[in-house]
């Protein structure tokens, strides 16, 4: 089991209102200045991704991996949250913690619209209009750090 983790929203995290995507799917909708972030927190910490968005719904795990990797993601991506109840997605990330036979030292989370009540102290909030910037870096960096 991974040691650090991030659990990652797509919709206002790696994209916002601005973003105008040039390609199809899931890998069209990653920003690349996002992606860029990401990577520099993946790059720090060695944390992996576990994707909470309603996209791994829509997507099979290695689809879902592919457009990661086509959006120049570097982030290792883990898992996805189960459908349990998409009006709380603290309790899908609740969830996938309780499974875990070693369950990760650190973790974030990464939403512009879920609060996270079941989680407390561990949701790094995004704004939707500008999604992930290197303004939440400083925060995930603290809650990833040995």
């Amino acid at each position: 089991m991974p040691r650090k983790v991030i659990f990652l929203d797509i919709d206002g995290v790696m994209n916002d209102l601005g973003t105008k995507s040039a390609r199809s799917g899931l890998a069209g909708w990653l920003d690349p200045d996002h992606v860029a972030v990401l990577n520099e927190v993946v790059r720090a910490t060695g944390a992996v991704v576990v994707l909470s968005s309603s996209w791994r719904l829509a997507m099979p795990l290695d689809a879902l991996r592919l457009a990661f990797a086509e959006a120049g993601c570097v982030a290792e991506l883990l898992d996805v949250t189960p459908d349990l109840d998409r009006a709380r997605r603290g309790r899908e990330i609740a969830a996938w913690l309780a499974v875990q036979p070693e369950p990760p030292v650190r973790y974030a989370i990464l939403d512009d619209s879920f609060d996270m009540p079941e989680l407390p102290g561990k949701l790094v909030k995004t704004s939707r209009e500008v999604g992930l910037t290197a303004r939440e870096v400083p925060r995930l960096l603290a809650l990833l750090a040995d």
